[in-house]
């Protein structure tokens, strides 16, 4: 028996609360419950805190030396927690893995993440130390493998994409807000992806949009930024806080009031690092969308078929225009589009490289 130990590394939000974040969800809880379900000879525990609040850091170290062959982790961003790992990991023979989701080496600076990780931060030289010497480590994009091995001076990351979930995210027809005689055009997105919303074109694209349509009206959760006045009526624009644990933000999600979603990308390394979330996301929810040209949805969106994509202002506006103008072709795509994330990328046929990473490291 494999006994495997993943430890979310991002249970509390910004509010100090304990969450279930989508990062740890993603890389954690969607790929190895799948591996811990199908394979009897595997078996994944969670855990949020590794030191409970009243426990001795040592003693819950070393229990977990004692009892788990490996320890599966999202990134690890303090030295102390990775000390920790490196001392039971010589004493005990454990495992470890690092999962990273983000290219921390070269953050943009509208990005909030740049206050921590900018050029010669402390935080960025201690990220850089660790995942150079992290024993295993694990990626989700082809380009963040590129950035990480690079770092690393050797090609030994893996590549573990991230998946949809049909089970966790249930389409349900029901509860599928009716929008009308309105037309909403959605966006859901942090405030990590300010400059994405700001500075490729969309939001031009959309004002202008209003102006011929009376019945659009622009939702974004999320971001909560009211700078989004400056371009569309406050009167026309919806604006929701998002949701910090994963599990309140799927029940959001089967209501998100969006009949045309969009996923704009800056094109610079960090983007190109993403994964295709959005369009899992939009596509699980069989909405329309459209996506930036970027290697992250052109990757994965047949255009015409199961998503459309534009590069700059006059594209977004013809390629939104396009689905505002025909229902029909609302409908064609989004139906496309959930047809092919429940064919291609769903998580029940693809765990399999992530129960033989597991193996493999056990046999190490």
């Amino acid at each position: 028996m494999i006994k495997v130990l993943a430890a979310e590394t991002h249970y509390l939000g910004t509010d100090g609360k304990v969450r279930l974040s989508a990062v740890d969800w993603y890389r954690l809880h969607n790929p190895l419950k799948e591996v811990d379900k199908h394979c009897k000879d595997i078996k994944v525990d969670f855990i949020k805190r590794i030191i409970p609040k009243d426990g001795n850091e040592d003693l819950e170290w070393a229990k977990i030396g004692k009892n788990y062959d490996i320890l599966y982790t999202s990134y690890i961003d303090t030295p102390k927690a990775y000390a920790y790992i490196k001392a039971i990991s010589h004493k005990y023979g454990i495992k470890h893995i690092t999962d990273l989701d983000d290219n921390l080496f070269e953050v943009d600076k509208m990005n909030p993440v740049y206050l921590r990780y900018y050029p010669d931060s402390v935080d960025l030289k201690n990220a850089t130390i660790m995942i150079q010497d992290s024993q295993f480590i694990s990626v989700s994009t082809p380009h963040l493998k590129n950035v990480v091995d690079r770092v690393r001076g050797r090609k030994d990351s893996v590549l573990l994409p991230n998946y949809a979930n049909f089970e966790a995210y249930k389409y349900d027809k029901d509860k599928v807000p009716d929008n009308s005689p309105n037309i909403i055009v959605g966006y859901q997105g942090s405030s990590t992806h300010y400059s994405d919303l700001f500075k490729t074109g969309v939001m031009d694209a959309i004002r202008r949009l209003m102006n011929e349509y009376s019945e659009l009206k622009f939702y974004i959760i999320g971001m909560g930024t009211e700078d989004i006045y400056q371009y569309l009526p406050k009167e026309r624009v919806i604006l929701e806080g998002g949701e910090r644990d994963h599990k309140n933000w799927r029940k959001k999600w089967q209501e998100l009031p969006i009949d045309i979603g969009i996923a704009p990308l800056t094109d610079t390394s960090f983007n190109r690092a993403k994964s295709s979330i959005k369009y899992y996301e939009y596509a699980m929810r069989k909405i329309p969308a459209v996506y930036s040209f970027v290697n992250s949805y052109t990757q994965v969106v047949l255009e015409n078929r199961t998503g459309l994509l534009a590069v700059d202002t006059l594209s977004w506006y013809y390629k939104i225009k396009r689905l505002i103008d025909s229902k029909k072709l609302r409908k064609q795509i989004g139906e496309a589009s959930f047809k092919d994330v429940k064919k291609k990328y769903n998580i029940k046929n693809n765990y399999k490289p992530v129960e033989d990473f597991i193996r493999k490291v056990a046999n190490d």
